[in-house]
């Protein structure tokens, strides 16, 4: 007569397969936790390129700031026809009405400006500008790498803005 229930054995192999596939599930949701922050912050940097593309359209310039400026801060709110400014209260044009600040979970702080970490920094003559900021990963699609990239009014570009021409 074969005896009722499990072996130690057979328990232990049991515990194990549910150990690894718990394993695998926080694996599998931390890694698109950290894709969805990074989808967030390559819509904020194509956001902000479009309001500044607005901003260039009806002026034919782009809001001149010689210093990096941290964009989502206290200071650079918010994109008019004045510039980046603390609010548009008042403004006639707004491009951009409450500007995006970079969440900052899972970063390396690479990218930061003005005492601000992990920062979206913008700095721009008139004629260009440039936009810094960090990703978790590497985008294939875009060519972009995990950690400092680039973006302009010529698109976005791999590698920080310092070493582009």
């Amino acid at each position: 007569m074969k005896p009722l229930g499990m072996s130690k054995i057979e328990i232990l192999i049991v515990a194990a397969i549910i150990g690894i596939l718990g394993l695998a599930a926080v694996v599998a949701v931390s890694t698109a936790r950290s894709r969805t922050r990074d989808a967030v912050r390559l819509g904020d940097v194509f956001q902000i390129q479009t309001s500044l593309e607005y901003h260039f359209l009806d002026h034919n310039a782009y809001p001149v700031v010689t210093d990096e400026l941290p964009i989502g801060s206290p200071s650079a709110a918010c994109l008019s026809n004045q510039g980046w400014s603390a609010s548009c209260e008042g403004d006639e044009d707004v491009y951009l009405t409450a500007a995006p600040f970079n969440p900052t979970s899972g970063l390396d702080d690479l990218s930061g400006c003005d005492g601000y970490s992990n920062a979206y920094c913008f700095v721009s003559d008139g004629e260009g500008y440039r936009l810094e900021f960090e990703l978790e990963h590497a985008n294939a699609l875009l060519e972009l790498e995990g950690g400092v990239n680039c973006a302009s009014e010529d698109g976005v570009k791999s590698g920080s803005c310092l070493s582009l021409p």
